[in-house]
């Protein structure tokens, strides 16, 4: 095992681009614009019943702790989805755990937290 040196690290980045281009594509194809996808966020909430808070808690820790772009609309979708007072609880809770997840990854994975990187440059060039 060589690590992400070498050919293994191009097979990585050309895994991360076609899943990026994937997930773009289809969320062209079937309409996930904002407003669809915030009625995705509703029902979603309306089907979890009591697990949507700690559920959305999980899901955007997730999206803080590996720097992915599309945490801030998980943060303006809360206020939306629960409300002010539970969105802010949230929100504060998910960004609490993400920093302790991130710290995680940086001080004692560092393979995942390459990957990680990697992962993130990726996702923000795709945007831009």
């Amino acid at each position: 095992m060589a690590g992400f040196g070498g050919r293994n690290r191009w097979w990585i980045i050309a895994l991360v681009i076609v899943l990026v281009g994937t997930a773009r594509e289809l969320s062209k194809r079937f309409g996930w614009d904002k407003e669809g996808g915030m009625n995705a966020l509703r029902e979603w909430s309306d089907r979890l019943g009591v697990w949507a808070i700690p559920a959305y808690v999980g899901v955007h820790t997730l999206t803080l702790a590996l720097c992915l772009p599309y945490a801030v609309f998980f943060e303006a979708a809360a206020s939306l989805i629960f409300g002010f007072f539970p969105a802010v609880v949230c929100v504060f809770s998910a960004k609490v755990m993400a920093a302790s997840l991130s710290f995680g990854i940086g001080s004692g994975g560092r393979k995942l937290g390459r990957l990680c990187m990697i992962l993130n440059h990726f996702l923000y060039s795709s945007l831009g």
